[in-house]
């Protein structure tokens, strides 16, 4: 029985401000195989790894991210919200974030509005193409991705290409991922018998849960509770032994 890869979703985000360098080097000191983050891009062509549209949530500014200066969005304090302890942190640049995390850990990189050939070329500097993925809920991003980066694995969602057929045919997937509603015991050993890797999107402290998906082989969890998981994980696997 082999351990499940851990996705740390959005870094460490119940430690640390989430999609920030900080909360990446939380996760990592946590034992995450894998960090998730996020890609948006500036109005003068700058990548960042922020989750949302707007800068509001997730910093002490407001607006769009699109429409906001590089030199304006580097100002922000994108910790304080979280708590006072991370007060200053920044909102990382792309570039700057995969330098800190190189060699430490893997990436699934979610595009969500950004040039995909100016982040595919700063991904293929991150490693070999096995350490990372990359995923968005953009079909003309898929499909961008696709074309010019066929060596980069990519994700896709059961909810977004509405059935294995779909991800296999159309989307060309290599990692199917499931929700914590829709997950089964039959979809995944479907999915691996087709070839396809599988991965469960799973933002609850279920331990029930996490411990079918070890029994299932699951082979990523993508996930906000990574020591609980963990903690788990190594109960189900000592059960085995």
């Amino acid at each position: 029985m082999k351990p499940v890869l851990v996705v740390s979703h959005r870094g460490d985000n119940r430690r640390a401000p989430e999609n920030t360098i900080a909360s990446a080097q939380s996760a990592i000191a946590l034992g995450a195989d894998y960090i998730e983050f996020d890609v948006q891009q500036s109005a003068d062509g700058v990548l960042y790894v922020m989750h949302d549209e707007t800068v509001d949530r997730t910093t002490n500014g407001h607006g769009l991210i699109s429409e906001m200066t590089s030199d304006e969005i580097d100002r922000l304090d994108a910790g304080s919200w979280f708590s006072a302890e991370f007060e200053g942190e920044r909102v990382p640049r792309l570039d700057a974030f995969l330098r800190h995390i190189k060699g430490l850990c893997k990436i699934y990189c979610e595009i969500k509005q950004a040039n995909v050939s100016d982040v595919v070329a700063l991904l293929r500097g991150f490693g070999a193409p096995d350490d990372v993925f990359l995923g968005s809920f953009s079909a003309d991003i898929r499909q961008e991705y696709r074309t010019i980066a066929p060596e980069l694995r990519r994700n896709i969602q059961l909810h977004v290409a509405g059935s294995l057929e779909n991800a296999i045919h159309h989307e060309k997937g290599h990692i199917f991922e499931f929700l914590e509603t829709n997950i089964t015991r039959d979809a995944v050993f479907e999915a691996k018998k087709r070839g396809l890797e599988t991965m469960v999107f799973i933002d609850t402290p279920n331990t029930e849960l996490f411990a079918e998906l070890v029994r299932w082989q699951v082979d990523y969890v993508n996930l906000d509770h990574v020591a609980l998981f963990r903690a788990v994980q190594q109960e189900v696997l000592l059960e085995r032994q």
